[in-house]
């Protein structure tokens, strides 16, 4: 973007408009938009334009978001995933939702979202647009912004707009110029804009799902970054244990299952990470003396499900369950 001699009074473009999104939901939502179902390979082969897929795909089956039948990955009947008709559309609506902006299909609109009208507004942070603008709208909103910024004689109001207009030469010259193009079509500028901000290809709706999400997930990244700082082992263990007070695995007194108190855990929002790195905390809380951990014997039976997602390694021997005896 061209910013020389107004760098602080153009408009600029917050990236961090972007919520979050979870490899996760990204792959749960592919293997829902395979009607038939899908091989691993396969769902990994298409996932890897955006992400590394493979552990989100084993962290989707451990939460029984999808499920495997004959060889096959499918949309578990139970799960919360995104049924598109195809997986271009449930990019697209994952792109919207990582904006902020709920899909049009279920927004009860008459007319589909734009994506990149939707992203531009985001973007530069033009609120009183209507939520679902169109892309002249936001050209036109944009370009008054940018002529408010020369100051007198050019400013002009910044009040909502009551109409669009048909760009003419010099408009179209300032806004390309803003894009940081010295020729080209405002759609170019459109896609200038948006895959300078979020660090990708935008030029079209495909393109720019693709970038918004690998924007997104870097966001992911960056609060998984940040809750890392914050850990602290003796929090992880107090949260455990008051985790584990309330919960029982039956017949067994005492004890609750590890995969149990992980599940309990999300349930409440909790930010355990995966299984496997709940389990690796629990074994560094063990060995501090923080927690106390038992493994399964013949004495009563247990889900083998369960018991098999519970299981954790300790040093030649394994654990299965939480004391919560005393706790």
């Amino acid at each position: 973007m061209m910013t020389k001699g107004y760098p602080s009074r153009l408009p600029q473009p917050n990236p961090a408009c972007l919520t979050a999104v979870s490899p996760v939901e990204l792959a749960a939502a592919y293997v829902a938009a395979q009607r038939d179902g899908c091989d691993r390979v396969s769902a990994v082969a298409a996932l890897s334009e955006i992400f590394a897929a493979l552990p989100a795909l084993e962290e989707a089956l451990s939460a029984a978001l999808i499920e495997e039948r004959g060889g096959l990955l499918h949309a578990a009947a139970s799960a919360p995933a995104h049924r598109a008709a195809a997986w271009g559309d449930a990019k697209r609506d994952i792109a919207f939702r990582a904006l902020g902006v709920t899909p049009a299909a279920s927004s009860g609109l008459r007319r589909p979202r734009d994506l990149i009208a939707a992203a531009l507004r985001q973007l530069f942070g033009l609120e009183h647009l209507p939520a679902s603008p169109s892309r002249g709208e936001v050209r036109c909103e944009l370009f008054r912004r940018i002529v408010a910024s020369f100051g007198e004689p050019f400013a002009v109001r910044i009040d909502p707009p009551a109409r669009t207009f048909s760009f003419d030469p010099m408009s179209r010259s300032i806004y390309l110029a803003f894009a940081g193009l010295s020729a080209g079509t405002v759609l170019q500028a459109d896609a200038a804009l948006l895959s300078s901000a979020f660090g990708g290809p935008a030029a079209t709706v495909a393109e720019l799902s693709a970038t918004i999400i690998r924007a997104a997930l870097k966001a992911k990244d960056a609060e998984a970054a940040k809750t890392e700082e914050a850990f602290t082992l003796d929090g992880f263990a107090e949260s455990v244990r008051k985790l584990a007070r309330r919960l029982e695995t039956k017949p067994y007194a005492g004890r609750v299952a590890i995969a149990q108190v992980y599940d309990a855990g999300l349930a409440e929002g909790l930010e355990l990470g995966t299984l496997d790195e709940f389990k690796h905390h629990l074994a560094e809380a063990a060995r501090e003396g923080l927690l106390d951990l038992e493994r399964y014997d013949i004495t009563g039976p247990l889900d083998a499900g369960l018991k098999e997602r519970s299981r954790l390694r300790l040093g030649r021997d394994e654990r299965h369950f939480i004391v919560n005896q005393w706790i």
